[in-house]
């Protein structure tokens, strides 16, 4: 096992507020855990849910002279709270009681669903192997959310020039506008260069075409490795394809051309889209339908008791994939990505 990592670290991880080192830290330190004898595998799913009946039980004594009080969790800085029924706060306190026995044992207890694994040189290279979606800072404070089975790979640093990543799989970016230093995303069969915006890119190792689609700002898109030695990052060069909100360009690979075309408001993109959501001590049953036709997805509630957890939250400025991460943290729920659902649990 890694030594053991400050708890001040682990608080700032939580919060957003680590740089890509630190995040690279933390994640490093967390899967060196993965070696490690799991005490919980061995147990039978009877004495499983016997320790958690055990465990469960146990927080129930001791929370009860807390009183109604002990429902209401400020979050962010008290921009939202959830309040919840009286067994998820048993549930949360549990889980919180088994993370601190991760930090100070050498066997954890439970291996966490993590967003994705780092390894760090000059560079940072991230593969999200989970099926949820992972949030990441760049050194430029751009902002990158990885896509089950996506990989990205940055510098620590930026250069002075330029700030270029390379990428598979599907990430959406959002941009921090430098246009004296432009975004280059390098993926297999295309290079999309960048100057402030935000938009989806989709190239897999494995398929045979690509796409870049723009929801605000502008990108330009060129084949990767065609006229390459002419390339000037501050330029728009031959061969390159300017895109604006709501256009899309896409590669084919059987034809080695670029394709554009509008895509006016597409609802696949529609989940990161940015809208203001309010909610005054709403349950969950009733906000899922809202969202789903805000993002235009299809949420599925797997756990019957996450439906009675009321909601009062101010989600302004949110995308979808915020949301679901507000909802992660806030309600200790899960969420798996599986193919055109998304389900809680």
């Amino acid at each position: 096992m890694n030594k053991p990592i400050s708890v001040e670290l682990l608080e700032k991880y939580i919060n957003g507020k680590c740089t890509a080192e630190e995040n690279a830290l933390v994640q490093d330190w967390y899967f060196s855990f993965e070696q490690e004898h799991d005490l919980i595998s061995d147990m039978s799913a009877s004495e499983q849910e016997d320790l958690e009946e055990h465990i469960y039980n146990h927080i129930l004594d001791n929370i009860s002279a807390l009183g109604d009080n002990i429902q209401e969790l400020p979050v962010e800085k008290s921009r939202y709270r959830i309040l919840k029924p009286w067994y998820a706060v048993a549930g949360i306190a549990a889980m919180f009681l088994i993370f601190i026995s991760i930090l100070y044992n050498n066997h954890p207890q439970v291996k966490y669903a993590q967003s994705a694994t780092i390894n760090t040189t000059d560079l940072v290279a991230i593969t999200n192997k989970t099926r949820q979606i992972y949030k990441l800072r760049l050194p430029d404070n751009s902002m990158v959310w990885l896509s089950p089975g996506a990989q990205l790979t940055f510098p620590k640093t930026f250069g002075t020039r330029f700030r270029a990543v390379s990428m598979s799989g599907e990430c959406f970016f959002e941009v921090t506008k430098n246009h004296s230093r432009p975004f280059i995303i390098n993926s297999r069969s295309i290079v999309t260069k960048v100057w402030g915006t935000s938009f989806l890119v989709r190239d897999n190792i494995q398929g045979n075409s690509a796409d870049v689609s723009v929801i605000t700002g502008k990108v330009s898109v060129r084949i990767n490795g065609k006229n390459k030695d002419n390339i000037d990052v501050l330029k728009l060069g031959q061969g390159e394809v300017m895109l604006y909100p709501h256009q899309k360009v896409i590669y084919l690979a059987d034809q080695h051309i670029l394709k554009s075309e509008n895509t006016g408001i597409e609802p696949s993109l529609q989940l990161w889209n940015r809208v203001n959501l309010t909610f005054d001590n709403r349950p969950l049953r009733e906000i899922i339908p809202q969202l789903n036709i805000k993002y235009h997805v299809h949420i599925k509630v797997v756990n019957e008791k996450l439906n009675h957890y009321v909601l009062n939250a101010d989600l302004a400025g949110f995308n979808l994939p915020d949301v679901l991460e507000a909802l992660k943290k806030s309600l200790n729920v899960d969420y798996e990505m599986k193919n055109n659902i998304i389900e809680l649990k």
